[in-house]
């Protein structure tokens, strides 16, 4: 397996062509970096992404499940709806919309493991 660092930095060639160009300076990706709240990408871009880079970097994505980060990306219109006026009220509905982290970081784990253990 790679070392830490050179694995962070085949990560990191990995994404920087598939984000867009800040308009000023340079992306900044850090292990804490999310893929949904920090690089802006949606759950089916994320799912594509993450097929592209299993493949690149031979990890094992069986154990993995987007909607267990994304719990709204798998709502239908009306459930989203729905979920979003519980919000004030619900644990719940707060974390359905809200999700779990998915960051550089864990995606650097997997690739050291060759397997999505988080």
């Amino acid at each position: 397996m790679p070392e830490s660092n050179e694995t962070w930095v085949q990560l990191v060639r990995f994404f920087e062509p598939r984000l867009a160009k800040p308009i000023f300076g340079e992306n900044r990706l850090t292990r804490n970096t999310d893929l949904y709240h920090d690089l802006d990408m949606e759950p089916d871009e994320i799912e594509q992404v993450l097929r592209e880079w299993a493949t690149a970097f031979d990890v094992d994505m069986s154990a993995f499940d987007l909607g267990h980060y994304y719990p709204a990306s798998e709502l239908n219109r009306k459930d989203f709806f729905v979920t979003l006026l519980k919000v004030p009220f619900s644990k719940r509905a707060r974390e359905t919309l809200g999700g779990w982290q998915l960051t550089l970081g864990m995606l650097e784990d997997a690739m050291r493991s060759g397997k999505w253990v988080i």
